[in-house]
């Protein structure tokens, strides 16, 4: 069988082949890759941003209840799910409630 003429070229051939899609399969995943990473990265300044902003507003909100209790200082004797509903009145009072779009989403 290795004395056949036609055996060394056929077995080169073979194995050139083989490596051809081999290099395709591996370039082929490379490309996935390289996407997925992409698409990971992408949103972190998104959520970051979102991150800031929602540490702004607790810092507001840190702000309005201390103003809250030092106006009345009666309210920092009141149960907890008292205090929270008065903070909400008073809130609504002054106009620092976001109000949502009529309708929903």
């Amino acid at each position: 069988m290795i004395d056949e003429p036609w055996f060394l070229p056929t077995v080169l051939g073979t194995v050139v082949f083989l490596q051809l899609v081999l290099l395709i399969a591996v370039l082929r995943l490379s490309a996935r890759v390289s996407r997925l990473f992409r698409l990971i990265a992408s949103p972190v300044p998104a959520a970051t941003q979102e991150l800031a902003d929602r540490k702004e507003a607790t810092g507001e909100q840190k702000k309005w209840f201390a103003e809250f209790l030092e106006e009345d200082p009666s309210r920092r004797d009141l149960p907890k799910k008292e205090q929270f509903a008065n903070f909400r009145q008073w809130r609504e009072d002054r106009g620092l409630n976001w109000k949502g779009p009529v309708g929903g989403l």
